[in-house]
């Protein structure tokens, strides 16, 4: 199925009544811990409905095989980063103000044990899930992305900002806060950056995009 409709058919799926939506997360989160722990071949659907505290039964109802499952927590993991991460900007703040708490936010959140162990996982599977990257891609960082690219056009409009590409200036904003401390913490496995390393990192960033681009 095309990344487009996989992720469509998520954001689209019948509201739940509260148990079932309850059981289904409790799901996602045991998969996604046993995952990160074990991968993805070693680890069961037994185990999973276990440590979820749900029946077999319960489980392939709502997830008929474990490709099912994998998809629904790849698209979890990419939803609440979109929404942690794509609701920070307000657009009445200063860009320096507002590319700060975002280049903070970001860092806390994607330099962690656990988001480098599910980039790691994401990579081992790509051969059996071709389209896994570009499915968690387009579900998270994509929508996120869009997001800055929004916000940098009002800063713009209000004359904050020169006239600038603003989906190639979100991308150069990214890669200037995160994309060497991410590169360094996939290859060393090691996510103990502190916050006065992760502070400075995102004042160095923002000011070099505003040296470039303030109005």
């Amino acid at each position: 199925m095309p990344v487009k409709k996989i992720a469509k058919a998520a954001t689209d799926r019948p509201k739940l009544d509260s148990r079932t939506e309850q059981l289904i997360q409790r799901l996602l989160e045991a998969a996604t811990q046993l995952f990160l722990e074990k991968g993805y071949d070693a680890t069961s659907m037994a185990e999973i409905s276990a440590r979820a505290h749900a029946s077999k039964e319960t489980f392939y109802r709502h997830f008929p095989t474990k490709d099912d499952l994998f998809r629904a927590v790849v698209i979890r993991r990419a939803e609440i980063i979109a929404k942690d991460l794509g609701t920070v900007l307000d657009a009445s703040d200063p860009p320096k103000k507002a590319l700060t708490v975002l280049g903070e936010r970001m860092l806390a959140r994607m330099i962690t044990k656990d988001t480098i162990a599910f980039h790691r996982l994401l990579g081992m599977t790509r051969d059996r899930f071709p389209e896994i990257l570009q499915l968690y891609r387009t579900t998270g960082p994509l929508r996120i992305r869009d997001a800055v690219t929004e916000y940098l056009k009002v800063q713009i409009r209000e004359g904050r900002l020169r006239k600038l590409n603003p989906e190639v200036a979100a991308r150069q904003f990214f890669d200037l806060v995160a994309a060497e401390m991410i590169m360094k913490a996939s290859v060393t496995g090691e996510a103990n950056i502190t916050k006065a390393a992760m502070r400075q990192r995102v004042k160095e960033a923002v000011d070099c995009f505003l040296h470039g681009y303030a109005a």
